[in-house]
């Protein structure tokens, strides 16, 4: 089963997961699609039978990784795996193997920690002006506040200060934050229209990401982009 002749597990996208692979069983080749549902630090994986014919198309259409969006991911969703026999469905499980929920030589994600001045406020902002989701934790013993997006979460702290001192503030250039997206025109222009200062219009850097950048409520600057050949 180890054998890349008896088993393979494709990732297309980790970014909204969903793949392709094949295994042996019973000396016979099956092959299947799969699409994942992300949940903070587990997913939802849902595996359906395909032919070899789709197998083939799916690496056609697909014939490397890319960084999809949701919407792309349900239109493979659609598909290759609704209306198809389900053969695996459950928390981080996938044909072939089972993605232990604490396995230590496995990273689900990260989260950025933002200290800030004014934690209602800045999550008020987000909410408003960047179309995030807002889950308080504020009655415990370091209250903080959870906002999400997509695939996104940041995590604010209530300061003991009211000076929040930036990346480019404290060590001469970087970002405070970067987020990757292929919208960066729709997003850039959702955000104008809410009035979101944008310090950095859309452009292509000279690192070769296609990028702009905005200024947050407490003047962290958070880039929205991705490398040009990523696309």
């Amino acid at each position: 089963m180890n054998d890349e002749k008896d088993f393979n597990l494709r990732v297309i996208s980790n970014q909204v997961r969903f793949g392709c692979g094949f295994r042996t069983l019973n000396g016979k080749k099956q092959y299947f699609a799969w699409h994942g549902y992300a949940n903070r630090n587990d997913d939802y994986f849902t595996s359906s039978q395909i032919t070899q014919n789709e197998y083939d198309q799916i690496n056609t259409e697909y014939p490397k990784e890319i960084c999809a969006d949701r919407d792309s991911a349900e239109v493979f969703r659609q598909k290759y795996v609704d209306g198809h026999l389900i053969i695996l469905e459950g928390w981080n499980k996938l044909p072939g193997r089972s993605i232990p929920k604490d396995s230590a030589a496995g990273i689900r994600g990260l989260s950025c920690v933002f200290p800030v001045p004014n934690i209602l406020k800045t999550a008020e902002y987000y909410t408003g002006k960047l179309g995030f989701t807002a889950v308080g934790y504020l009655d415990c013993d370091e209250p903080h506040v959870c906002l999400y997006r997509d695939n996104v979460e940041i995590i604010l702290l209530q300061a003991n200060t009211d000076r929040i001192q930036t990346n480019r503030e404290l060590y001469g250039y970087g970002y405070d934050a970067y987020l990757y997206t292929d919208n960066q025109e729709k997003l850039e222009k959702r955000f104008v229209s809410r009035d979101v200062k944008v310090v950095r219009p859309l452009a292509v850097t000279d690192y070769q990401n296609r990028e702009f950048v905005i200024e947050d409520i407490d003047g962290r600057w958070l880039a929205f982009g991705l490398k040009q050949s990523a696309k």
